[in-house]
């Protein structure tokens, strides 16, 4: 890392690790911080599916936070995005005539 992905300085100090242990740089003129080449906190989409289909085989919210380490606010919010997993509503029955 050259310069600074912010302001475009090329003072850039190194400036201890990250907790992934990745080196971190300090830009003593906009005074913030950077990594080079910084990752995605997001689940993968073979993993997400992968979520999706056990929460699809009847595997309850809460089952999914044990088993795979997800949060249930994150499954139901890729529910709510996704209408096609969602489960099926209940038949209404016969239509009434009258």
């Amino acid at each position: 890392m050259d310069t600074c992905p912010h302001c475009n300085s090329a003072k850039l100090r190194k400036h201890g690790l990250a907790r992934n242990d990745k080196q971190r740089y300090f830009c003593p003129d906009c005074r913030r911080t950077s990594r080079p080449a910084p990752g995605t906190n997001a689940y993968d989409e073979a993993r997400k599916a992968e979520i999706l289909r056990a929460y699809q085989e009847r595997t309850s919210l809460r089952g999914l936070t044990r088993i795979f380490g997800v949060s249930r606010q994150t499954v139901t919010a890729w529910l709510k995005k996704s209408p096609a997993v969602a489960p099926a509503q209940p038949d209404a029955g016969p239509a009434a005539t009258g």
